[in-house]
């Protein structure tokens, strides 16, 4: 028993020691993508995202909090309405039950604003991001190939639609999280957990225009994240690093991330070096 339970402490140790590795290994594409925005003279660019970024979080979460208070009567006199008829609760009871459930959600979206705001950017700036992960393929691929409307469109369908799908599956396990943190003890590594969630599902929205635009299919996409969830998270991880940096990571970080995730991706397909 003793040596079986050494042998599987074993391999969790080093498989954590193979994921730290990758890890750090992802996040050296950072330095990369800056010298490949220099060189290419992809600076500009970066005011476009930081504007954006600087608009949307001036609106977004407030605009969510206002909408949801000014909704909260007339769901709660629906619910009512429509409730009483089926279940055996009393009306006040109903009340308390639903301005609970409403006191939870205010609660979980004040407590995570920060992971719901970038759900918002990525899903607000698809466009751009499509834009410039294809300025940045056509360098690394060293083609000629000409802008198309309806190729862009394509990708910005494909990176709109996994934006919210992602955005959807984040915040049902922030909501998750929110609810363990409330157990005492526990709730100490909510913030922890939550940043992780929140990183590995960046970093394959930074990765995934480089798939589609080689052509893959969302189901050789979700083969080639589940083989590279290391550097996944690295991408992810490089992008809320540089988020942390007062009002200047909103500039840089969209563009650096989807710099760092192409680099990385034209690495495995062997194009560069």
């Amino acid at each position: 028993m003793f040596d079986c339970n050494m042998l599987n402490f074993q391999k969790i140790k080093k498989r954590a020691k193979d994921y730290n590795s990758k890890t750090l290994i992802g996040l050296e594409f950072f330095f990369a993508a800056h010298n490949f925005i220099l060189k290419n003279k992809l600076v500009k660019y970066l005011l476009i995202s930081g504007a954006l970024f600087l608009l949307v979080f001036s609106i977004s979460i407030k605009a969510i909090i206002t909408g949801i208070e000014h909704a909260e009567p007339w769901l709660t006199n629906w619910i009512i309405s429509n409730v009483t008829s089926y279940i055996n609760f009393s009306i006040e009871d109903l009340k308390t039950g639903i301005k609970a459930a409403f006191w939870l959600l205010k609660t979980a979206i004040d407590s995570n604003k920060d992971t719901i705001f970038t759900s918002l950017f990525l899903i607000i700036g698809t466009p751009y991001f499509s834009f410039i992960s294809e300025k940045v393929h056509k360098i690394l691929s060293q083609t000629s190939k000409s802008f198309t409307f309806k190729g862009w469109l394509n990708e910005m369908r494909r990176g709109l639609s996994l934006s919210i799908i992602n955005s959807v599956k984040q915040l049902g396990f922030v909501l998750i999280i929110t609810l363990i943190s409330l157990i005492p003890i526990i709730g100490i590594i909510a913030p922890l957990l939550t940043f992780i969630v929140q990183a590995y599902y960046n970093g394959i929205l930074m990765t995934d225009y480089s798939l589609e635009r080689e052509g893959y299919n969302l189901k050789e996409s979700k083969k080639f994240y589940s083989t590279n969830k290391a550097f996944m998270f690295s991408i992810g991880l490089g992008f809320m690093f540089l988020l942390l940096i007062p009002v200047v990571g909103w500039f840089l970080a969209p563009t650096y991330a989807l710099t760092a995730s192409s680099l990385y991706f034209f690495k495995q397909k062997n194009s560069i070096v």
